[in-house]
């Protein structure tokens, strides 16, 4: 299954293949979170400041789960 969530700053959609949401979540939150910090972001961006744990559950709640990739998606492995 293809996972998918939108950066809370610049609205890039990154998303991810795999067979296991939680995996998936947190590939999402680290691929996300590094894209803020190398586009230097993340210092404007509030969503994703918590501790990791908290924020890889809040990703698995919030990713959308789909069968096909998103067209214009970013992928993360």
């Amino acid at each position: 299954m293809y996972y998918a969530r939108q950066c809370s700053y610049c609205s890039k959609v990154f998303y991810t293949y795999n067979d296991n949401q939680e995996e998936a979540a947190r590939i999402l939150y680290n691929g996300i979170k590094k894209h803020l910090i190398e586009y230097g972001e993340d210092d404007r961006e509030y969503e994703f400041d918590e501790y990791p744990e908290k924020e890889e559950n809040q990703m698995y709640y919030e990713m959308k789960e789909m069968s096909e990739p998103p067209v214009a998606g970013y992928v993360l492995e």
